[in-house]
C-alpha cells in the first residue's frame, strides 16, 4: 500500500494536470479500488459539542458511500457521514437518515450540522436547508480516534467498508454550527470563506492511500 504526503504530492504532481499551483485539487477515489482512503490528521482534538461538515462530492452510483468516518476504541461510528439515496449521519453510534430527492449526476454541495444542547442535526444541500432532526442530545464526541475520508472504519477489526467512489473536494469540518449565510456562501463558491478549525481543506495534513488520486477541482465551475 502506497502512502503519499499530500503537500509533497501537490508540489510535485500538479504540473502534470495543468492546474494552477494556487488551486488545491480534488481527490479521486477509483471505483475499482476497495483499499483507497485518505488518512486525516485533524488540527484539533475531535471532542466536539457541535460541528459543521461541508464538502463537494461527485459520487458514482454504487450505493451508500462513506464521506467521513471518525472512530475510537469504544465507538466505530463516533462520527460518520455517508451519501447515496440518503445522507446518513452517525453521532456517538446513533443514526439519522436525511432522504436525498435527487440522484447525484454531477457535483453536489452538502453541509451537515449538529449541536449537542438540543441534539439538533440539519442537512443543507446546494445551500438549501432541509428539515432538522434530533440525535444524541447532550453528547460530546470522544477524542483520540482515527479520522479518514472515503471509508467506514471498523476499529476493532481494522477493516474498511462502504467505500466512496468518485470525486471529493473542499472538505471542511468546524467545531461549531455555521450560519445559514455562511453555508450559502460556501455553496455559491464565494471567495474568502474561513476554513474549518478541525479539517481545513488544503491546510490539514492528509495522507493518500490505496491509489487515491489528485485531479483538478471542477466543483465550483
Amino acid at each position: 500500500m502506497q502512502l503519499w504526503d499530500l503537500k509533497t504530492e501537490l508540489l510535485n504532481g500538479l504540473s502534470h494536470t495543468g492546474t494552477k499551483s494556487s488551486t488545491f485539487p480534488a481527490f479521486y477515489f477509483p471505483v475499482e479500488n476497495i483499499e483507497s482512503f485518505v488518512e486525516v490528521h485533524p488540527l484539533r482534538a475531535v471532542s466536539l459539542q457541535a460541528f459543521t461538515l461541508c464538502f463537494w462530492s461527485r459520487a458514482q452510483p454504487v450505493g451508500s458511500q462513506t464521506i467521513l468516518s471518525y472512530s475510537t476504541g469504544e465507538s466505530d461510528r463516533e462520527l460518520v457521514v455517508t451519501v447515496g439515496s440518503e445522507l446518513g449521519l452517525w453521532v456517538g453510534g446513533h443514526f439519522l437518515s436525511f432522504p436525498l430527492q435527487q440522484e447525484a449526476r454531477g457535483w453536489l454541495h452538502h453541509c451537515v450540522t449538529w449541536a449537542s444542547p438540543e441534539g439538533r442535526a440539519s442537512l443543507w444541500l446546494n445551500g438549501a436547508a432541509g428539515k432538522a432532526q434530533s440525535v444524541q442530545k447532550g453528547y460530546v464526541s470522544r477524542a483520540g480516534g482515527t479520522l479518514v475520508l472515503g471509508k467506514d472504519r471498523d476499529a476493532l477489526l481494522g477493516t474498511f467498508s462502504n467505500g466512496f467512489a468518485g470525486w471529493l473536494s473542499q472538505v471542511n469540518l468546524w467545531s461549531r454550527v455555521l450560519s445559514a449565510a455562511e453555508v450559502r456562501a460556501l455553496a455559491l463558491c464565494r471567495a474568502g470563506q474561513p476554513p474549518g478549525d478541525v479539517i481545513a481543506w488544503g491546510q490539514t495534513p492528509m495522507a493518500l492511500l490505496g491509489g487515491v488520486l489528485l485531479q483538478p477541482d471542477t466543483s465550483c465551475q
